[in-house]
């Protein structure tokens, strides 16, 4: 490859990432006070998610994504990272937006090793409305990554329920 190919493929591939980015494909970080975002942020609202073991929507947060491109599972999405990682999803209706689901991600402080690398261990807690990542619909979804023996036992016979993974958050400081 030449040197003029080989910047003519680097702009190319960089003019690329400029249009996906001012498209939508790709995810735009805001900020949280970011008028696009705020009828998410409302209909958000509309989720008891404190009472389905989820925590409260930050008022601030360290990255802030929004996905405004519509696909087959919902109409714009929210990544909001903050002390936990928590994906959020909407659908679009005549007058604004519609919550449809959400999923939250703790971070435990134990590490465990896999084929793919070192990872934190984590619970997951995901409710949806609507199909978007394969949980089961209008009910809360628990799952575990890690070497907790206890957590582990229980996904192999029964889901896991919010009184199994509690005491976890709670002592990891969630």
């Amino acid at each position: 490859m030449t040197v003029e190919s080989s910047h003519r493929r680097q702009s190319g591939i960089i003019l690329a990432a400029v249009v996906f980015t001012g498209c939508g494909f790709l995810p735009q970080k805001v900020s949280l006070d970011d008028q696009r975002i705020q009828p998410l942020l409302i209909a958000a609202a509309s989720f008891d998610r404190v009472s389905h073991g989820f925590t409260p929507i930050p008022q601030t947060a360290n990255d802030v994504r929004f996905e405004s491109r519509p696909t087959e599972h919902y109409d714009s999405m929210l990544h909001i990272s903050a002390r936990t990682a928590r994906t959020i999803a909407f659908r679009k209706n005549g007058s604004g937006y519609v919550w449809t689901g959400e999923q939250e991600i703790f971070e435990g402080p134990r590490r465990f090793k896999t084929v793919d690398g070192t990872f934190n261990e984590q619970i997951t807690l995901t409710y949806e409305i609507e199909h978007i990542s394969g949980a089961p619909l209008g009910q809360l979804y628990i799952n575990y990554f890690g070497e907790e023996p206890t957590l582990n036992a229980k996904l192999l016979t029964l889901p896991l329920t919010l009184d199994d993974v509690r005491p976890f958050l709670k002592q990891w400081g969630y």
